[in-house]
């Protein structure tokens, strides 16, 4: 029976799978799965597309599912796996198909940090804490196929110290990389982080506590990078980038460092990880902090690009910088994606502009002259999200970001056959949004709306499957209903058909009973057939064609626009009043 059904999955399996290793596909975040030979608009209404399977994990997940095709696992035979990290700093391999409920392997990294431990900012003093209970692994990981290694960055707070904010000698907290083996989840490399930070208010040893490594692993020039923001704006704090040789994790030199001398400018891009082009050179966005590039190198909400050794090549800021930064509204709330086939990429932040920036020639800081700043570098920005309203809030020059639908997560791209080259993001409180782009007029800014999302954070994150440039499909985790600022609340998986923007399908709709808790800033990962959605419900959930329940589920029963009418309370899965970043 083990053998037919081994040889059942290397039959079945599609015949061009695709591995998923990195954040959004690939290393210039484009987010699309192009090689999709089962999932089309047209099966997704007519073969019972629905939940396939669940997979219980311990821990929230904040990092996006990766898969691997056709992996020799000691034991189990040759599977398609599925990998999965999460906030209690544990690691599991999956069969991708379904084939078991339990792990092919799991893998403990150590005690993940207590909430309460986070630098205490106005917010968390006020009990409103972005990430509860654990901080674990809150970044994506980043897999080397060829020499069979998964890299993990886990937050490690050994021993256990009740009651103790600040890290000590006694009660150290610790950033660690490590290199699993992908077959059997053993820890290959493992090696300490050093933050260099210089801060005589902040002790050596309590400078990994104060550091959140939010944005996605990025594997390139034989080497790993990661990037560092902060728990919740609470300073001090600094922006940095480090790598690591990928044979040894040995952390190497220089690090680069967003604001030396001056403070903030953390690198988190909503859980996106940083970009790298063909020559090897790396692409971020900052969020707010100390901005004076010339002389002091200090780039808060900016543009940057670094040579793969991390010193500085170029940057770009928009002309109401020292605004962004003066009231928080991060240009790095966003992450660049980099436009195949151009020398451009795009990015955006909480303002709800895209700029799109030229790789070889950022800039600088943009001229302001008024209505005419498109005409100046960067090579193109125009407002994406729902124009600045006016809140109850805006009298106060302080809080003038509260009326800003902010753009979370970078845009999304396919080259559709009939649209041409396309990007797709999903702002807080708006509509799903599609700019098609022509590379001598640049974006039509007059964008293609689908459905409006949830009111409140952080808007939709977006991944496409396509066969090549055919049946495009756009898929989009987001918030049911309610604000996912700082609480736990239900989710929805939604599937539009990329060219039209109509809605194909989506768990509230379709499968109302398949509730779920909304895991922010992680995107659906698609592939051979099936899209793999992270949850803070300690569970992975699985969706494919000829589901179980959708060949005995009755008609969805239309909605009343009437949120209240919805039957949706917070903490869909039993977590209620709970928070979250």
């Amino acid at each position: 029976m083990r053998i037919a059904a081994l040889l059942c999955l290397a039959l079945c399996a599609p015949a061009s799978a695709t591995d998923v290793l990195t954040h959004h596909n690939d290393s210039a975040r484009t987010g699309a799965a192009i090689e999709e030979k089962t999932l089309f608009p047209a099966t997704l209404k007519e073969q019972g597309f629905g939940k396939l399977f669940s997979l219980a994990v311990e821990g929230q997940i904040y990092a996006q599912p990766l898969v691997v095709t056709g992996l020799a696992i000691p034991g189990a035979g040759t599977r398609n796996v599925v990998f999965v990290a999460t906030m209690r700093n544990m690691v599991y391999a999956f069969d991708a198909e379904g084939g078991a409920e339990l792990p092919l392997w799991k893998t403990y990294l150590g005690a993940p940090m207590p909430y309460d431990r986070i630098p205490k900012d106005g917010g968390a003093l006020l009990g409103q804490y972005n990430i509860r209970p654990y901080i674990g692994v809150t970044s994506t990981p980043v897999i080397d196929r060829a020499k069979q290694l998964i890299y993990v960055v886990a937050k490690i707070a050994e021993p256990q110290c009740p009651g103790v904010e600040a890290a000590t000698q006694a009660c150290p907290v610790v950033y660690r990389i490590h290199a699993l083996d992908l077959t059997s989840g053993a820890v290959v490399r493992k090696s300490d982080i050093r933050i260099p930070m210089k801060d005589s208010n902040v002790p050596e040893e309590d400078v990994a506590r104060r550091h959140l490594q939010r944005a996605a692993l990025l594997l390139a020039n034989h080497k790993v990078y990661a990037a560092f923001g902060a728990h919740q704006d609470a300073p001090p704090y600094q922006g940095w980038v480090i790598a690591f040789d990928s044979d040894t994790l040995q952390q190497l030199e220089p690090v680069f460092c967003t604001t030396p001398g001056g403070e903030m400018g953390g690198v988190w891009q909503a859980g996106n990880g940083p970009a790298a082009d063909a020559q090897g050179n790396i692409y971020f966005m900052t969020g707010n902090g100390s901005f004076d590039p010339d002389p002091s190198h200090q780039f808060g909400s900016t543009f940057v690009k670094l040579n793969p050794d991390l010193t500085p090549i170029d940057w770009f800021a928009a002309a109401n910088v020292k605004a962004l930064n003066l009231l928080d509204i991060d240009l790095g709330s966003s992450g660049p994606m980099l436009m195949p086939g151009t020398d451009e990429m795009v990015g955006g932040g909480k303002d709800g502009k895209l700029y799109v920036v030229s790789q070889s020639k950022f800039g600088g800081q943009q001229q302001h002259h008024w209505l005419h700043d498109q005409l100046n570098p960067p090579v193109q920005f125009f407002q994406a999200s729902r124009r600045w309203r006016f809140t109850w809030l805006s009298w106060f020059p302080f809080l003038f970001n509260a009326g800003y639908h902010h753009i979370h997560g970078s845009p999304v791209y396919w080259n559709s056959r009939l649209k041409g080259p396309t990007i797709y993001i999903w702002p807080e409180e708006d509509n799903v949004r599609a700019f098609h782009y022509d590379s001598t007029k640049k974006f039509n800014t007059r964008a293609l709306r689908g459905m409006m999302g949830n009111k409140g954070m952080p808007g939709g994150f977006l991944s496409i499957s396509a066969n090549g440039q055919d049946d495009g499909i756009l898929w989009a985790a987001i918030p049911y209903q309610d604000d996912a600022w700082v609480e736990i609340v239900r989710g929805t998986l939604r599937a539009f058909k990329a060219d039209t923007l109509e809605l194909l399908w989506s768990t509230d709709r379709n499968e109302p009973a398949d509730h779920f808790d909304f895991a922010k800033y992680v995107p659906p990962t698609v592939a051979n057939g099936k899209v793999y959605l992270a949850t803070f419900s300690d569970r992975l959930n699985v969706y494919g064609l000829h589901s179980p329940v959708a060949a005995i589920r009755k008609p969805a029963p239309k909605l009343s626009p009437n949120p209240r009418h919805r039957g949706h309370v917070r903490g869909a899965s039993g977590h209620p009043g709970s928070q979250t970043r």
